[in-house]
Order: structure tokens, then sequence, then C-alpha cells
């Protein structure tokens, strides 16, 4: 898994997973779990793109748990003093800790441009070499999986792309490259200038699916997560209310919220999943002439108005 992390790219954190060539499967970059369908609802179940990037360890994404708490903040929204009074500062200091980021965002972005030039003609790493392809065709059949594996399913290859990646395990890359077309394990254009991984997945089907979930109308409300046994409750916004509390879930058993919610934290280890309820209390479709900021601050307002209704008997984790 570490060696996983290590080898992902942008694209690779932003989706939530990696192809695994040793293994020919995706692997979730916030479980560790091979996932053999269906990536994209897998890694939902962790939260949005965002949320499961800042699971990540400290020594992967070199954040703080602070700063960490503060790009939520941001990402969900927060202005200058709402921000403040959560991490107990002043509205400059907040202000200095977006110009921080940006600067930093800025930094990291150069740092990989040089990063990727200088490794530009860097052999890739890989795990085995052969010296000669096999003569019996029986024998050349039982190493072409091996070469597939190296290719990730759906992704679009260069000629050279694929020369470079099999010259790593042989050196007569031409010869592996045409079985490997002549068996079907890859896929050309016309032209011979792009090459596909084939896999047994009907993507078009995939694709389908998920532009489908896309148009589906979002709704965003209120979610309550209730201790049973002490009364208190954790109530806060969500801005999809597809599997709203899967995410919060996987952060409360990776012990994740000890900082951001230290007393919700706590009664999870020592109670249990089992002593909580789970609840959404209101509903709310976003307009369509609104823009996201003004979605969000109705369900501010509406999260406030729920809170004030309950009266002095609502108890909630701070």
């Amino acid at each position: 898994m570490k060696e996983l992390i290590r080898n992902a790219n942008i694209d690779d954190f932003k989706r939530g997973f990696i192809w695994d060539s040793k293994k020919g499967v995706f692997v979730c970059l916030t479980c560790g779990k091979d996932i053999e369908e269906n990536e994209e609802e897998h890694v939902m179940s962790h939260g949005n793109s965002i949320e499961r990037l800042l699971m990540l360890e400290k020594k992967i994404i070199g954040l703080t748990d602070i700063q960490k708490e503060f790009i939520s903040m941001i990402s969900n929204r927060y202005d200058d003093k709402e921000i403040g009074e959560k991490l107990g500062c002043t509205e400059s200091t907040v202000r200095n800790m977006r110009f921080s980021i940006r600067e930093r965002a800025r930094q990291a972005r150069a740092f990989l441009a040089i990063i990727e030039l200088a490794e530009e003609n860097m052999p890739v790493e890989t795990s085995f070499r052969i010296r000669t392809f096999p003569v019996k065709e029986n024998k050349r059949k039982l190493l072409l999986p091996k070469f597939a594996n190296l290719f990730e399913p759906n992704k679009e290859y260069s000629e050279a792309e694929v020369n470079k990646i099999i010259k790593n395990i042989y050196e007569d890359y031409a010869i592996i490259r045409r079985y490997l077309v002549d068996y079907d394990y890859l896929t050309r254009t016309i032209d011979g200038s792009k090459y596909y991984r084939k896999y047994e997945e009907n993507i078009m089907d995939k694709r389908q699916l998920i532009n489908e979930y896309k148009q589906k109308e979002v709704e965003m409300g209120i979610i309550r997560i209730y201790n049973k046994i002490t009364g208190y409750s954790y109530v806060e916004i969500s801005e999809n209310l597809y599997k709203p509390f899967e995410a919060i879930k996987f952060q409360l058993n990776m012990n994740k919220l000890k900082l951001k919610y230290k007393e919700l934290q706590e009664d999870w280890n020592k109670y249990g999943e089992e002593k909580f309820d789970f609840e959404i209390l209101e509903k709310l479709s976003p307009k369509e002439s609104a823009s996201d900021k003004e979605n969000i601050e109705e369900l501010k307002a509406l999260l406030n108005m729920w809170i004030e209704n309950q009266g002095e008997s609502l108890k909630i984790y701070n």
C-alpha cells in the first residue's frame, strides 16, 4: 500500500484509487482494499474527494490536523468569521492562513513540474525482468498477462509510452507490443498512435451508470448522529444526502475526528457504532438559479433554525 501511494499521481489522488499492476486490480487509496468493481461507488463511501484526501496521514499529504480542519472548512465554504470562531483565532489570522495555503499550493505546482522534468527520462520501476521471450506459444501466453497488467484499463497510452513501459521488462518492446495487440490485451487505434488496455468489464455501461448518477437531483440537508447512551447529538449540514453517513463512520472508525470532535470520537470509541442512531433531519433541494454559496448559506440557516427549535434540551457535541 505504501509503495502504491508513493507512485500515485494527482489524478489517482483525486479519484481515490490506483491501478496495481502486480495484482491487476484497482486499490482504494483510503482503506487499501482491492476494488473488483464499481470503483467510484466504493471510494464515495469514504466521502467526497477532499474528505478522502484529508483522511490520509500527515507523512503522505504533509498537513497538520489544524490545517486539515482549515481546508475542510474552506471546502465547505465557511467564511473567515466562522472559521475564526471554530479555530479560536481572529479573522486577520484566517486571511493569513488562506494566503499561506495558496502560496504553498503555488510552490507545490512549481516543484511538481521540476520533478516531472527531472524524471522524464528515468526508467519506470518494475518488480521483474525477463532476458528472453519464450519460443513456445503456450509459454508466451503465460507471460503476456504480466505485461498486460502493467497497463491500466481504459487509460490512453501513446506508442512511446507503451514502448517505455515494456522496455523496462524486456528489451525487444516491439515484439511484446505486437503480441499484446494480437492476443487482444491491448487495443490500437487505426493510425497506431494510441493504445488502450482491454478490460472484461463493460466500460460503456459503467460510464452510463456514472453519468446517470451525476444527472440525478442532488439533495442537501441536515444530518444527525445521536448517542443513545448520553443523549448528545452531532448535527451538521450535508451537501449530498447520497450515503451521507458512510464517510463520517469511516473517519470515526479510523479515529480521525479526535481533534475536530474530541467528545464524539471518545464516545464512539467507548460505546461503539451500535449505540448511535443516524438520521436525516431535514432535506433541501438546491435552487437552480442559486450559486453553491447561496445554497450552503440557506442550508446553514436551516441548521440554525432546527437547533433553535429544539430548545435547551438539545445536547450537541462541540
